[in-house]
């Protein structure tokens, strides 16, 4: 059976983190995945709130849970990047903190394992499942910012920023696109889709069932034009990887 490592990036989730863990623990222990939840490592991002104390406590009572610490608030990117670097499973789970799309969507990732190197959630596609929705505007933002981002950079994908990606920990993985991986903040998954494409990994998109959860951390206008001058940078990067 594979083994896959869940990483979720996590920043004052003092409430929301506990229900996320315990049911993924649950799922876990009850054999309904389709792979060994190996670990689950949780990267605290500077976090200002108890956090680390949650998942301290959680941890001596489920011994795959791991935390790992940033001293301060670097960005969703770079904890993300942390959370890969430090995972040892076949896969790699990449999931919020706010459960939005629920732990048994990784089955329907998984049974893409042997056609694809990063498998991503979409909310976009015809097939996927949205039982509660964003306000129109975070919606006609989100849908705009995808516009623009395929215009520049060519990426045929519906919604890239999904947070709910599962990705093949091998070689080529870990030794070319992991290395390469910068961003800090709300932009790192076009980025990791652009070298995974870069280096000739498989990517695809999969719809999934997804809600919407209160308490985003993404500040429209102002994490969307630094998403754009972050693609712009991208570019640059890529012509001379």
């Amino acid at each position: 059976m594979q083994k896959v490592s869940v990483v979720i990036p996590a920043y004052n989730e003092e409430e929301r983190l506990p229900a996320t863990l315990q049911r993924l623990r649950e799922l876990s222990s009850s054999g309904l995945f389709q792979a060994e939840i190996c670990e689950v490592v949780v990267v605290d991002d500077g976090s200002r709130d108890h956090t680390r104390e949650v998942v301290e406590k959680l941890r001596s009572e489920w011994p795959p849970l791991r935390l790992c610490s940033l001293r301060e608030n670097k960005g969703k990117g770079v904890a993300v990047k942390k959370g890969l670097v430090e995972s040892h499973g076949d896969w790699i789970l990449v999931a919020d903190a706010d459960m939005a799309t629920p732990w048994e969507e990784l089955n329907k990732l998984l049974s893409y394992s042997d056609r694809a190197d990063l498998i991503m959630g979409s909310r976009a596609l015809p097939e996927s499942q949205i039982e509660v929705r964003q306000h129109w505007v975070r919606q006609s933002m989100g849908k705009i910012f995808n516009r623009i981002m395929r215009f520049f950079i060519g990426l045929p994908y519906k919604d890239t920023q999904c947070g709910f990606k599962l990705v093949r920990n091998e070689e080529v993985f870990r030794s070319k696109v992991l290395p390469l991986l910068s961003v800090e903040r709300f932009a790192w998954d076009v980025e990791l889709i652009l070298f995974m494409e870069k280096f000739r990994l498989r990517v695809c998109e999969v719809p999934i069932r997804w809600q919407h959860k209160e308490s985003s951390r993404v500040r429209l206008i102002h994490d969307s034009v630094e998403m754009l001058f972050a693609i712009r940078q991208m570019r640059r990067r890529l012509k001379k990887a």
